[in-house]
């Protein structure tokens, strides 16, 4: 079977932004799976909340796009010495004795995978608490901080963290569009003056040596 490989499409172009914005409408017509990425600089004025809309051409999407799953940056954080064995449960939040923090996905006895670090560094035996109640013992600083956490999103929403160096995926399939429905828009509020940029990497239908546009349809 001949691979298909996916390409790069500009959303929203590297620039600092003030305000709301609004990408390029995109065409899945002949499209399977559309992973949208959004990649914050080293600075983000205010966190910010992101929406899709979709739409029946590229020349407008209005209607809300339900989507319930999201990636984002994050990290491991290794430990020993729990106040408890049971689990921590996924979506508690986390604090260190110096300030770090970040939300679980996943304990898995010693070691917490984590998203929403707020860039403040965890300290190698410094006590760690975890929203339940239950508390462990750092066991090293956080690492992997270049792994993508899935977390869930509701009311068809999530928000841009209030921290800098930040990236999001969007995983997005054509059949999540309904019927009658074929294009896609992204859509942020404003995250005050921020660098940032956006870009979808696209799954084609069929394989062709040059994949059609999907900038229109």
């Amino acid at each position: 079977m001949e691979r298909i490989e996916p390409y790069c499409v500009p959303l929203i172009w590297a620039d600092s932004y003030d305000g709301a914005v609004v990408s390029d409408i995109l065409s899945m017509k002949n499209i399977l799976q559309m992973d949208i990425y959004i990649m914050i600089g080293a600075t983000i004025g205010q966190a910010a909340a992101v929406t899709l809309h979709k739409g029946t051409s590229v020349s407008s999407a209005a209607t809300a796009l339900a989507f319930t799953r999201a990636y984002q940056t994050g990290f491991v954080l290794d430990y020993d010495g729990p106040s408890v064995a049971t689990p921590a449960v996924a979506a508690e939040t986390i604090s260190g004795a110096g300030g770090g923090a970040g939300t679980i996905y996943r304990d898995l006895g010693d070691r917490l995978i984590c998203y929403g670090y707020n860039g403040t560094t965890f300290v190698d035996n410094e006590t760690v608490t975890c929203s339940g109640g239950k508390t462990v013992v750092a066991n090293g600083i956080q690492k992997n901080e270049d792994i993508l956490v899935p977390f869930t999103v509701s009311s068809n929403t999530f928000n841009l963290n209030a921290a800098g160096c930040k990236l999001y995926k969007i995983p997005i399939s054509a059949d999540m569009l309904g019927e009658g429905y074929d294009c896609i828009e992204l859509n942020i509020a404003d995250a005050n003056t921020t660098e940032w940029a956006a870009w979808a990497l696209v799954y084609p239908r069929y394989s062709k040596e040059i994949a059609n546009t999907v900038i229109y349809n």
